[in-house]
């Protein structure tokens, strides 16, 4: 029995569907089938079953789950050390980090530092899924939330600030709002995950009477949607005020400030390319620490509040 079928049978177990599991794995779905197929026709059982609720555990198959879990953390244990022994500046190094602080900062941080270190190898998850680090689904990950889990190296990098941004567009023909009065009656641009009612992303204002406008799980196209004038947007300031087209709400009041936790676990402490590669993408995030905290353009935002409010 090779570990690789048991691996694709967990990974089908937690994503409940092929598709999942395939993804999770980096492989294509007839590949997972092909594989689990395997796995049953070797132990004689069916392990897994189709359900209009995805994939669904049969009696054998729950009876060999915890088991395989604990093959799997027991081989991941062993890479990790074996991992966190080697001195080479080399290697693959996966980092996972959500797609904006990916393309802003992580991806200039790593060509850096390649210049120096040609033999490791990047690769980028940008994801807002909590992907596993004890699991090694990533070796490096940039959260705004600590983990609680054990066996983690966390460190604080960074502070980042979010405000409300609207298009120059959107700003002309809506009144801008006033803080403290809730946004009633404007067009937004919020999270896919939003519900009626909830401040915390809007910086704590009140949505009753407004309109959901676009909807997305995306930074990116949050930003591209308050741009094209949908609407009230809630952005991180390094990404909204290098957008000549969008306007700070209210540039007088500081942004909400969100921390940044680079986090790996503790047995790579002292693999070198995972030290190296933590020390680069840290040392960026201390050299931008004007722009995350939303001052960097500080003057250019005011002043472009105030010849908006001239005008």
């Amino acid at each position: 029995m090779e570990w690789d079928d048991l691996r694709f049978f967990l990974a089908a177990v937690r994503g409940r569907s092929l598709a999942a599991a395939a993804r999770e794995l980096g492989v294509n779905h007839t590949t997972v089938g092909r594989r689990i197929r395997a796995l049953q026709r070797e132990l004689g059982t069916t392990l897994l079953q189709h359900t209009p609720e995805g994939l669904l555990l049969t009696v054998a198959g729950d009876s060999i789950q915890s088991m395989c879990e604990g093959i799997e953390s027991g081989i991941i244990e062993i890479q990790r050390r074996a991992a966190g022994k080697d001195r080479a500046a080399a290697g693959l190094v996966r980092i996972t980090a959500t797609e904006t602080f990916a393309v802003r900062f992580v991806i200039p941080a790593v060509q850096q530092l390649r210049r120096s270190h040609p033999e490791i190898e990047i690769e980028l998850l940008p994801d807002h899924r909590r992907l596993d680090i004890a699991r090694r689904q990533a070796d490096i990950a940039l959260r705004n939330v600590r983990p609680r889990e054990p066996g983690l190296v966390c460190r604080r990098i960074a502070s980042f600030g979010l405000a409300l941004y609207a298009s120059e567009e959107y700003l002309r023909t809506h009144p801008g709002p006033e803080r403290g009065q809730g946004l009633a009656n404007h067009d937004l641009a919020a999270w896919a995950y939003v519900v009626a009612g909830e401040r915390s992303q809007f910086m704590g204002e009140s949505i009753d009477g407004a309109r959901v406008a676009f909807r997305s799980n995306s930074t990116a196209a949050l930003a591209s949607a308050a741009r094209c004038g949908f609407g009230i947007a809630y952005l991180p300031c390094y990404l909204a005020d290098e957008e000549p087209k969008l306007v700070r709400i209210w540039p007088e009041i500081p942004p909400v400030m969100m921390p940044l936790w680079l986090i790996y676990h503790e047995d790579l402490r002292r693999a070198a390319r995972i030290r190296l590669v933590a020390e680069a993408i840290a040392a960026v995030f201390h050299r931008e620490r004007r722009s995350l905290h939303g001052d960097s353009l500080h003057a250019a935002v005011m002043k472009k509040a105030k010849a908006r409010a001239e005008g």
